[in-house]
């Protein structure tokens, strides 16, 4: 699932405790993934102000929690609870009832009790719930094979058939539309009209005017645009999501989150982004041509070893070392080392070494003893060998070849991700621009599997710079423009974003010193809006774009922003907008939505994304300040765009 930040559901979710006395209480971390836990004292079948805990009578041994592990709604006419320790079976069979508190007067439900296993209760219902609302579970005298007796509630929201409405997804700009190839729609919305959690593709038509989709979608109030309601984890609060992708998986729009709280039909504008660039080479062939044989019937047999890096561009001084010698015969001991020369023209991006191996037709690719193996050449970068990244050869006859030897995962896709920090601002004055000395640019993104060129592991789930494999560096020829090539899997969308860092340590020192009510990255890459109004919401609020301030369109008109200063903030957190904006003299950094790459399985080169600004900007302490004096940062405080989704930042195709 790809998530707007900073609108994502938390996957953990609270619970509290109390003592036997109810003296005192403190919070932890429980297993429920969607539903929290509010345990409350109940009195008189009314929910109390007490402290919220499961109280637990008389003196039990050593207190271990609350004696609660979890609840699930399995569907609408059951949910199961789970605890700590095992159950007491008998005590169970009059120890649950359900009730819904949100109607008057509370609506009682006597439920079937059954075990599941030693320390779970399944508790069904004959007449279903009703879908969205918000039931109390209440436990009365509940024991445990240890001694303890629970008394306490919790609460769950029912889940059930919702009913759906047509939502209809438009673009007008159909001129620019057609200029993509199949168009189609990804969105947060199964066959059913339920929420999803991977995007399903929709077909999209183009009705002469306008391309259109239609979807049903299943009514869901809790799911809101708002992040204001993240912090209630009773209920998922994710809004649905869509974004537009080619025929080729390429991104054509920026995901667009929404809600449906009605059964009003709606009709949702799309805005298509610019066809983007994409690497316009084979994955197989054609191959740099074979080596011409010299000196033909002398028994060996030419070969043209070549590395492929034309995605990454990041070898410097690559070698083969091969498990033959000059001589051309088989030798286990990998006795030569070779060095590559790169090539040029239409085959620039390749290294190459031409090498005689002696004729064998033993020597097959399956080979497995000493004289079946078939020769072998793996890499070497930089003094620093890559016995991974190798290939393997055969000579039955003296026909030339050109071998390749794949850098990354051949079966994956490389995706080439750029941005250009050159002119993004580290202090509100904009005296201080792009990249601090020390620090570099590095990704972080939603790819739990991902490799480099050389193989590392760069899997990361939005670390927020900590997974020192996405640093990125530098393009030749184009200072402040950063780049960085991994090979991800294919077939998803998977977001992404840049952060700044330490550029030996990455992020971690950094990320471990602040807090936020979402992600906490200090240094992650921001917008600078004209206004301090979401940019996502209001059509008339420009997006200043630092490379070129002086053309920024805001308020209907061209306003430049050439001098601007970034909005310092009262450092309260969310402000209302100041008078006077747009004004060309004040600018407000704003969210950017996690920035999105389909891949399938077309080598990709991403826009360069220009970045405006970093979260840190009118913070006033830099990260080595944090870092060096260990300070406690909290970043809510002056984050005034807190809560606004954003809009897709400037970008560019070409350096």
């Amino acid at each position: 699932m790809i998530h707007t930040d900073p609108h994502a559901l938390s996957a953990m979710s609270s619970s509290t405790l109390s003592a036997p006395q109810g003296g005192w209480c403190r919070s932890r971390v429980a297993t429920s993934f969607t539903f929290a836990w509010v345990m409350t004292a109940v009195m008189g079948g009314v929910l109390g102000a007490a402290c919220e805990g499961a109280v637990v009578d008389d003196v039990p041994p050593p207190l271990l929690g609350d004696g609660f592990a979890g609840v699930s709604v399995i569907d609408d006419r059951e949910v199961v609870v789970r605890f700590v320790d095992d159950l007491v079976a008998d005590s169970a069979d009059t120890a649950f009832s359900i009730n819904n508190f949100t109607v008057v007067p509370p609506a009682l439900l006597v439920p079937t009790v059954s075990l599941e296993g030693a320390k779970a209760v399944s508790l069904r219902v004959d007449e279903p719930f009703v879908a969205g609302e918000r039931y109390t579970i209440v436990v009365d005298d509940l024991k445990t094979k240890n001694g303890r007796r629970l008394t306490g509630t919790v609460n769950f929201t029912a889940i059930g058939t919702a009913a759906t409405t047509t939502v209809e997804f438009v673009i007008a700009d159909v001129e620019l539309a057609r200029r993509h190839q199949d168009l189609s729609i990804l969105a947060t919305v199964a066959d059913d009209g339920s929420f999803s959690e991977s995007l399903e593709a929709w077909p999209l038509v183009d009705e002469g005017g306008r391309f259109v989709a239609r979807l049903t979608v299943a009514v869901d109030p809790a799911r809101t645009v708002d992040p204001a309601d993240d912090g209630d984890l009773t209920a998922d609060h994710r809004p649905y999501a869509v974004l537009l992708v080619d025929g080729f998986g390429r991104l054509a729009s920026a995901l667009t989150p929404f809600a449906v709280a009605s059964a009003a039909p709606r009709t949702i504008a799309l805005t298509v982004l610019p066809p983007l660039e994409i690497v316009d080479q084979p994955t197989v062939d054609p191959l740099p041509a074979p080596p011409v044989d010299e000196n033909p019937a002398d028994g060996l047999k030419v070969v043209r070893l070549v590395v492929d890096d034309r995605a990454a561009a990041e070898l410097k001084s690559p070698q083969l070392t091969t498990s033959f010698g000059a001589n051309g015969q088989f030798d286990a001991a990998f006795p030569q080392t070779l060095t590559l020369t790169p090539m040029t023209g239409d085959d620039a991006g390749y290294w190459e070494a031409t090498v005689q191996l002696a004729v064998d037709p033993n020597r097959v690719l399956e080979g497995s003893t000493a004289d079946t193996f078939p020769y072998i050449a793996f890499l070497v970068e930089e003094g620093t060998a890559y016995e991974a990244l190798s290939v393997s050869v055969i000579a039955p006859d003296e026909t030339p070849q050109t071998v390749r030897l794949s850098l990354g995962n051949p079966d994956w896709t490389p995706v080439t991700f750029r941005v250009d920090a050159s002119r993004a601002y580290l202090n509100t004055s904009g005296s201080e621009r792009g990249v601090r000395g020390g620090e570099a640019v590095f990704l972080t993104g939603e790819w739990q599997q991902a490799v480099d060129a050389l193989g590392g592991n760069c899997g990361d789930a939005f670390s927020g710079g900590e997974q020192t494999c996405l640093r990125m560096a530098e393009l030749a020829g184009f200072p402040g423009v950063w780049t960085r090539t991994i090979w991800l899997p294919p077939g998803r969308p998977y977001g992404w974003k840049v952060v700044r860092c330490d550029a030996v340590d990455g992020c971690a020192p950094l990320n471990r010193l602040v807090s936020s009510s979402g992600r906490a990255f200090a240094t992650v890459m921001k917008n600078l809006a004209t206004d301090n109004v979401d940019a996502f919401a209001d059509a008339n609020v420009g997006l200043v774009d630092v490379v070129n301030p002086s053309q920024t369109q805001a308020g209907g008109g061209i306003i430049d922003y050439t001098n601007a200063t970034v909005f310092q903030g009262a450092g309260i957190g969310s402000e209302p907008d100041p008078s006077g904006t747009p004004d060309g003299a004040r600018m407000f950094k704003q969210e950017v939505p996690d920035l999105v790459v389909v891949v399938q399985a077309q080598p990709i080169v991403t826009r360069v994304v220009h970045v405006a600004s970093w979260r840190d900007v009118n913070l006033g302490f830099t990260p080595q300040q944090i870092i060096a004096d260990e300070l406690s940062v909290a970043l809510g405080t002056v984050d005034y765009d807190d809560g606004f989704i954003g809009r897709f930042p400037p970008s560019r195709e070409n350096p």
